[in-house]
């Protein structure tokens, strides 16, 4: 399947290369689409987050569970994933085709959530945390 429109705004996709990897950004909204294992490849790559021209807009749990974002590729409704680490934030995953969508910036942030950091930073990023869950 060709993949041309946008999951969340309705825009055109774009295809973008980065060393040889194809993904599809939103001409209009800079949403990024991944197929299958795209961003497990990208994210380790030096410069790969140039890719993401988006600003990082952190979404409220209740605002992104709200919305529903189906599949470019299937037409399936997504399933939301919530990644908590350094730079919390929720996307979006096919449980079809294994595709993920990044809206504009979340890339940009999930890259850094495995950039490798040491044990007191790990420690401090969970009593941030409970703190803010206890307040």
């Amino acid at each position: 399947m060709n993949l041309s429109i946008c999951p969340k705004c309705g825009g055109n996709l774009e295809k973008v290369i980065y060393e040889e990897t194809k993904v599809e950004r939103c001409y209009q909204c800079r949403g990024i689409w991944f197929d299958s294992l795209e961003a497990e490849q990208l994210k380790n790559l030096k410069g790969s987050e140039t890719i993401d021209l988006g600003d990082f807009q952190e979404e409220s749990p209740s605002e992104s569970l709200q919305k529903k974002v189906n599949c470019p590729r299937c037409q399936v409704p997504m399933l939301k994933i919530f990644d908590f680490d350094e730079y919390p934030l929720w996307y979006e995953t096919c449980l079809e085709c294994h595709g993920l969508w990044f809206d504009a910036g979340e890339f940009q942030q999930f890259k850094q959530n495995f950039q490798q950091k040491g044990y007191l930073a790990r420690a401090m990023k969970i009593l941030r945390f409970k703190k803010n869950v206890l307040s």
